[in-house]
Parts: C-alpha cells; structure tokens; sequence
C-alpha cells in the first residue's frame, strides 16, 4: 500500500531527513544526514538537496516500468505494443487480458529489460 502512492504517479509530501516528494511534476528529496537535516530548519532553510522536473519521456517511462509493478498491470494502447508482447507471452513472461499487460512471476524476474523494450516501443509511436 505505501508504494502504490509512487507506483500511481499521486502527488506525495516528504517529511524528514532523506525524504522525497511529488508535485505531480517535480520530484524533491531533502537531505539525508539527520543531523544536517535539523540545522537547516533551525536556521530556517530548506532541507532539500535536489530536484528534478520530469519530462513527457520520464512519465512514459515510469508509467511503463511502474504499471508493470503491479498485479493491475498495464494498459497496452497501442496495436504496436500488443504484438511486442507476443513473445513475452509465448515465453510465459506475461499474460494479456483484453487491453492489460501483466507480468508473471517469471516476468517479473525480467521486469527490467521488459520495461525498456515496451518503453521504446512507446517512444516510437
């Protein structure tokens, strides 16, 4: 339950020494020590070390590799995407139920190499 918040792409707040946090746009995280963490808002400065502003391509890309985290699994939109994951499903990596993609345990030991392959199917189309 706690990751399904990220896994979703959901707006998150973070709280504390190494904490990260969602907009829905950018992604924030403070800094890790607790220690500096603590001084920084003693002093009234901010706790965070970094952020970064995601692009279209960064959505796609963590909405591929995210959906196939789940047992929801992904939805497969394009005819494109559909025939790639033939072979995953032959190999038994995937099932395929109308429009939704889901790893199998076999699969999810490939969810890596899986997820870049149907990201560039995504990124051609």
């Amino acid at each position: 339950r706690h990751n399904s918040t990220y896994w979703q792409g959901v707006p998150y707040a973070g709280l504390g020494p190494s904490a990260h946090a969602f907009d829905g746009a950018v992604r924030r995280w403070n800094v890790a020590p607790y220690a500096q963490w603590l001084a920084r808002l003693r002093q009234g400065d901010d706790p965070g070390e970094g952020s970064e502003t995601l692009t279209p391509e960064n959505r796609a890309a963590e909405q591929v590799y995210l959906g196939l985290r789940t047992t929801a699994g992904l939805v497969l939109a394009r005819d494109a995407e559909r025939e790639r994951v033939v072979p995953w499903i032959e190999a038994g990596w995937a099932t395929l139920e109308g429009d939704r993609l889901r790893l199998t345990p076999r699969g999810w030991l490939r969810l890596d190499s899986l997820a870049a392959d149907l990201t560039l199917v995504r990124s051609r189309c």
